[in-house]
């Protein structure tokens, strides 16, 4: 629901009206007027505000783009309080709870010297998304869900425990329950041929498929996550010990709705496809396919970890540890997808349906007896050198077994449909699948820091990653006819690389003048190479990134100071498959420019000013594919530059004032582009300005205010997101 400029009115009503009883009632509780800060750190406080916008435009975009929704949010933005007690002890609480945003914190701990604390706290907030789909500009094809505001919310209860005598052994026990449920969007979207792009009768006059994903979809989510673990820590001469385990369960039980070619019926008769040719109209392309797949997942994992570090003398120090993880889960689905059909008696729905023996069912089934089962040895050593006080060099050797099985009965249900007797036969196929995984993966690592010449830190990192293994599977599909296809077995070697290198160096070259620079390489490469029946085959993955970080902090005086700052990224991916045809997707290049200027002419000004210009390109298969037929991907390009001003000062000994502005621009969607190719491309611009005054009223009690006005428009969407409005902002502060 949009707010109206009468919902604002209301809001700030409320929130002047709150503010005035605090400040009758601060007075009262204030202690003596004394020399301080006009704007102290307070020790114990609590702080209470209201956020109130009022939107134009669609505000489930702004909900995503703020955090908050549209219709504002108000309460106890934070609460801190702080108490010494008797015999040492402490007590801490800490809150909030913001209406409208459903953001809420409750936590207290009380600490007793050289005894440990306690510690009993749950948190609960909320994310906001949309459910916008995507945008065609041909014909301006737009189709959001009915509701488009969605949101998450994510909770967790805990309570810690720690016991810390001196010179005894530490305990350490905590105890967490955490839950993620709600909505939000998908990435996933469905079909629709509702597009602009002209369909022929004739399938040879269709070069270019009508059939884009741009219907929006959602994500149910229900999860839930205990977790208990406990452990010792104790010094033991010179070797300190740790004992650690940890128990988590899980359940989770996620459903993705969404709609194939919604709106969309093929007509029957069936359309004629022969010459003369004509037009079909894109709601008649395709037939109506509706539904959801559900995943559940409910885990038990065990993992025990031991770990010591003995410092043999000022030089030298050896450490290592080993962890045995033990994790087993049952697992079902259920992913029902029904077709809508127009048949000689009428339109028919089947969850599952398909039409003859050349149909391909629009796979549903149901999963049963599923489960899954991890176990995981971790073994690390590692030795570090110190030769002298500058100079260190840590050597360290991982190594893991793992072993993995799973296994699932799947029973897929479809139904065949005769168009000319509407009559619908069910089809159903029973599918067994297992498969088992190996794997020995070794790890060395290398970091070596020196800071031995003057103002001059050198650092490096190495690791590298190799395992091989053995990986076996078998499935069972179905055929296009819906009957049950022969098992498929599969047996492949595996064999990773993974290469990570960093070279860094910090210089403080003069008091006017910082110099900080990095480099990295990595190198990952995934190959498996099939034996017994799956001999000759063969997939390759292989990736390799590049980059360079570079940052300078010049200071011309104590009052100025300028950063620049550069962080570059290249990188290529490569695929090798069973005919041993190479090909090459996904290089991606990315430059990032970035400065920022902070400047204190004085006591009660302060001006802070940034900007980043970010250059990036992320390739697809555009242009090698070639043909117009397959000119339906486009290099995805995010270029975009953004910034921010603050500038702030001391209106008078009781009041400081700010000023805040911000600017997104990004012009990389091109709707001018081949009519076949969704323009994912980011295009559009946001900017918000803000004022703002804080004022003390006492010397317990402090007043900030704001009002500002926010703009956002979207070309990707085509402008159907785009939002603006007014927003106000009002808080007190207040000493306990």
């Amino acid at each position: 629901m949009h707010a109206t400029p009468f919902h604002l009115r209301r809001s700030a009503g409320m929130l002047a009206g709150l503010t005035l009883v605090l400040c009758i009632a601060g007075p009262r509780a204030a202690a003596a007027t004394k020399e301080a800060d006009a704007f102290p750190v307070f020790d114990s406080y609590i702080k209470i505000s209201g956020h109130a916008p009022s939107v134009t435009g669609n505000a489930a975009a702004y909900a995503e783009r703020f955090r908050t929704p549209d219709s504002g949010a108000y309460g106890i933005e934070a609460l801190h309080l702080s108490k010494d007690l008797a015999d040492k002890k402490t007590l801490e609480i800490d809150g909030k709870a913001l209406t409208g945003a459903e953001d809420y914190l409750g936590k207290i701990k009380l600490t007793k010297e050289e005894v440990g604390s306690v510690e009993i706290g749950y948190k609960r907030f909320r994310t906001f998304y949309d459910g916008i789909g995507g945008f065609f500009p041909l014909n301006k094809a737009w189709m959001p869900m009915g509701t488009q505001e969605l949101h998450t919310d994510r909770a967790n209860f805990w309570t810690d425990i720690t016991i810390a005598l001196p010179d005894k052994p530490v305990f350490h026990v905590r105890y967490s329950d955490e839950m993620r449920n709600g909505r939000k969007d998908s990435t996933i979207w469905g079909d629709s041929d509702q597009t602009g792009i002209p369909i022929y009768n004739v399938g040879s006059l269709n070069p270019v498929t009508a059939d884009k994903k741009i219907a929006p979809a959602y994500l149910d989510l229900d999860e839930h996550q205990k977790t208990l673990l406990a452990s010792v820590t104790h010094t033991v001469g010179n070797t300190e010990l740790e004992l650690e385990i940890v128990n988590t369960r899980t359940d989770s039980n996620d459903t993705r709705w969404m709609n194939r070619y919604p709106g969309e019926l093929k007509p029957y008769p069936l359309l004629r496809t022969t010459p003369p040719a004509f037009l079909v109209d894109g709601t008649q392309a395709n037939n109506f396919i509706t539904g959801y797949d559900e995943q559940i997942s409910n885990a038990d994992i065990w993992a025990y970890t031991g770990k010591f570090e003995t410092k043999i003398s000022d030089q030298l120090t050896v450490f290592g540890g080993i962890t045995y993880q033990d994790a087993s889960a049952d697992i079902s689905g259920n992913r029902q997808m029904t077709l809508t059909i127009a048949t000689a008696t009428g339109i028919v729905q089947a969850v599952g349906g398909f039409v003859g023996a050349g149909g391909r069912p629009p796979y549903s089934y149901k999963t049963n007896a599923g489960s899954t089962s991890e176990k995981t040895v971790t073994g690390n050593l590692g030795v570090t050198y110190k030769p002298q006080k500058d100079f260190r060099i840590s050597l360290a050797l991982k190594g893991e077994k793992q072993d993995m099985s799973g296994s699932n009965l799947v029973t897929y249900n479809s139904n065949s449909i005769v168009q000319a007797t509407g009559v619908v036969t069910p089809v159903n196929v029973v599918a067994p699948n297992t498969s088992t995984r190996s794997e020995k993966p070794w790890t060395p690592e290398l970091d070596v820091r020196y800071s031995g010449i003057k103002k001059l830190a050198l650092y490096t990192t190495v690791d590298y990653r190799f395992a091989s293994g053995d990986e076996v599977g078998s499935s069972t599909g179905v055929t296009t006819g819906g009957g049950a296809a022969a098992p498929v077995t599969s047996f492949d070697n595996v064999k990773n690389n993974h290469a990570h290198y960093k070279v860094g160096a910090n210089w403080d070259v003069s008091s006017l003048l910082t110099l900080r620079a990095e480099t990295f390489y990595k190198d990952h490469v995934n190959k498996y190479t099939g034996y017994s029946t799956s001999l000759g085959g063969r997939y390759i993955l292989g990736y390799q990134f590049h980059g360079y970080k570079v940052t300078a902090i010049v200071k011309p005086m104590p009052t100025l100071q300028f950063t620049g700052r550069y962080v570059g990224q290249m990188g290529k991916m490569d695929t090798t498959l069973d005919a041993g045809d190479s090909s090459e997707s996904m290089d991606s290049k990315n430059h990032m420019f970035g400065g920022t200027i902070d400047w204190n002419p004085n006591k009660n000004a302060y001006v802070q000013a940034n900007v980043n210009v970010v250059f990036a390109t992320l390739s697809t298969a555009y242009p090698r594919a070639g043909l117009a037929a397959n000119d339906v991907l486009r290099n995805a390009d995010n270029d975009y530059i953004s910034g921010n001003l603050i500038a702030g000062f001391a209106v008078d000994k009781m009041t400081n004032a700010q000023l805040e502005y911000t600017y997104y621009r990004a012009s990389n969607y091109d709707p001018a582009g081949p009519p076949s190719a969704v323009a994912y491309g980011a295009g559009g611009k946001e900017y918000t300005v803000t004022v703002g005054v804080k004022r003390n009223l006492t010397d317990r009690m402090f007043l900030n205010a704001k009002v500002g006005y926010f703009d956002s428009k979207s070309d990707t969407t085509g402008g159907n997101t785009n939002f603006r409005g007014p927003l106000a902002y009002l808080s007190l502060d207040y000493s306990l």
